[in-house]
């Protein structure tokens, strides 16, 4: 076997900006409590993630689930797994050699087996790779991912991003494997396009390890916009390239320099796609002070689109609802979220997702206009954690912002953990932590016991209801689904989002059903009057109902 590296799995987070999860198939399969560790076999046939070291607790759902699809889709049965140490074995590579001898990884898919074991305590990783993909996961390829992702995410101790951010590179290999339609001329072709030299296979992490970045205490002194959209991207461009250090022009909002670092040198991945986007043929699309890069309709990773805001001082690039709205579906599909944001009139019409639907008040919702204050609060807060470690109030506000604006999850699911040790009763990090977990890691099991347990908290208050509807709708669970929000119209009868979402539930119901089921006719009826009520109520949602009533129209219930 040859030694890879790094596996992975819900989100990609670029310097570039270049977002966002993968969709989630309806199939929510969660393997109960992890059995104890053995080498003599297998311990859970069902399961394809072991974190007995629980280094990717907060990735458990979406990663199990990422892991079992590239087993459905591409016939690779890839397995993570972390220990606190390697115990009485010489090294790891001889504990992965054994977990993959006696697990029979890959036998039950002749050979094509991946496992990547990631050892806590001594701070390493191994991935190993069975014989009959050894064509395509290449030693090239190996060094190409190490570099893409393990060296920054390990500098700034993110451990948890650092095993979900190739998973583009994977996927795109492991297609290509599927397909089977590759020369090793051709795959020689794309490791010579990656920029690794072919480094080894393992790793001792803490060699990256590098002092924690630390926010600046006081407000960033945002420098001039530039003129257009247009002017933005070429600059953005320059800067990527290496080519524009010495342009002024300050093209990022300064929630996207929280996110990216250092703008003038962005990651491997993102240099990897800048000859793509140097050469591709794009639109601006504008629609006051919004605008996308747009490289058409058509399938790629690569040609997702680029979103930019006017801000007081000029356009810049707008990282938030670049991670919150471009949702990477499997290679090579993307989609734009559905919802009350900016720039979705202006990408109507692309493939479109639902998958992060929120009923979200006001005030949880991003804008670019509040861009440096956000940033402002968020490094104010961060300085005075410091001297109030165990004040709630400054945990949970800076928590609260850190999932409004969509940060990295090591910014969110620490200071949520201990806002709930802080205070046990409260309901703001469950309310939060749910949010998260859809908008940013499109777990929904996770999501639904943390709204679950706000309800508990607050069953005076709709939103929650509205959010467990949305939750079991995503699931698949579409009469449990109405359920939930019939009781929260009945909370709220002014509530179009609880009427959308349970036309769309009806319409399903209908789609699902035999022609002879005598409740078929019902569904369609109830779709109808669902469509009515969200039309009727006082508290209008013009582009709401206009996506219902188009989406029901291609269902043909309308």
């Amino acid at each position: 076997m040859r030694g890879l590296r790094w596996l992975l799995v819900i989100l990609i987070v670029a310097a570039g900006g270049l977002a966002l999860a993968p969709l989630i198939p309806r199939d929510s399969h969660q393997p109960g409590r992890l059995t104890a560790f053995t080498l003599d076999e297998r311990p859970q046939q069902d399961r394809y993630l072991f974190d007995y070291a629980q280094i990717i607790e907060h990735y458990t759902e979406g990663t199990e689930r990422y892991l079992r699809r590239i087993a459905q889709r591409f016939h690779i049965e890839a397995l993570i797994v972390t220990l606190p140490d390697a115990g009485v074995a010489h090294s790891i590579q001889h504990l992965a050699v054994e977990i993959v001898n006696r697990w029979r990884i890959g036998t039950d898919f002749n050979g094509r087996g991946l496992l990547l074991l990631l050892l806590d305590s001594e701070k390493q990783v191994k991935l190993e790779v069975g014989y009959e993909l050894e064509d395509v996961f290449t030693d090239a390829f190996t060094g190409y991912v190490e570099d893409l992702q393990l060296k920054p995410y390990f500098l700034s101790r993110d451990i948890g991003t650092g095993l979900i951010a190739v998973m583009e590179e994977l996927e795109r290999r492991a297609q290509i494997k599927d397909q089977g339609d590759y020369t090793s001329g051709m795959i020689a072709k794309l490791d010579q396009d990656l920029l690794s030299g072919g480094a080894g296979s393992t790793r001792q992490l803490d060699s990256y390890l590098g002092p924690t970045p630390r926010a600046a205490a006081g407000p960033a002194r945002p420098g001039a916009g530039a003129l257009s959209p247009e002017q933005a991207w070429r600059i953005m461009l320059s800067k990527w390239a290496g080519s524009g250090t010495h342009i002024e022009t300050d093209i990022y909002t300064e929630l996207t320099k929280l996110a990216m670092g250092d703008q003038n040198h962005p990651d491997p991945r993102t240099k990897a796609a800048l000859g793509h986007w140097q050469r591709a043929a794009y639109r601006i699309l504008q629609d006051g002070g919004h605008a996308v890069v747009y490289f058409g309709n058509q399938e790629g990773w690569n040609n997702a689109p680029f979103l930019f805001c006017k801000t007081t001082t000029g356009w810049k690039f707008d990282i938030v609802h670049q991670r919150r709205l471009v949702v990477m579906g499997p290679s090579p599909t993307w989609m734009i979220a559905q919802g009350n944001y900016p720039y979705v009139n202006l990408l109507s019409g692309v493939p479109q997702s639902t998958g992060k639907d929120l009923p979200l008040p006001e005030e949880d919702l991003y804008s670019c206009a509040l861009d440096e204050e956000l940033a402002q609060q968020i490094r104010a807060l961060e300085a005075n954690l410091e001297r109030n470690s165990q004040d709630f109030a400054v945990v949970m506000t800076l928590a609260r912002l850190n999932v409004i604006t969509g940060r990295r999850p090591n910014h969110v699911k620490p200071l949520l953990a201990r806002a709930r040790r802080l205070e046990p009763n409260s309901a703001e990090p469950d309310k939060y932590s749910a949010i998260y977990n859809v908008n940013v890691l499109l777990q929904y099991e996770t999501a639904l016991k943390d709204i679950e347990s706000y309800i508990g908290k607050r069953p005076d208050d709709v939103f929650g209801y509205n959010f467990k509807g949305f939750i079991h709708h995503r699931l698949g669970r579409y009469r449990r689904s109405i359920e939930v929000l019939d009781e929260a119209i009945e909370m709220n009868p002014d509530n179009v989002y609880a009427y959308a979402l349970l036309a769309r539930n009806y319409a399903l119901l209908h789609e699902q059903s035999n022609k002879l089921d005598p409740r078929r006719r019902s569904y369609r009826a109830s779709a109808l009057a669902m469509l009515r009520g969200a039309e009727a109520a006082p508290t209008r949602d013009h582009r709401r109902v206009a996506r219902l009533t188009s989406w029901l129209k291609r269902r043909q219930v309308l």
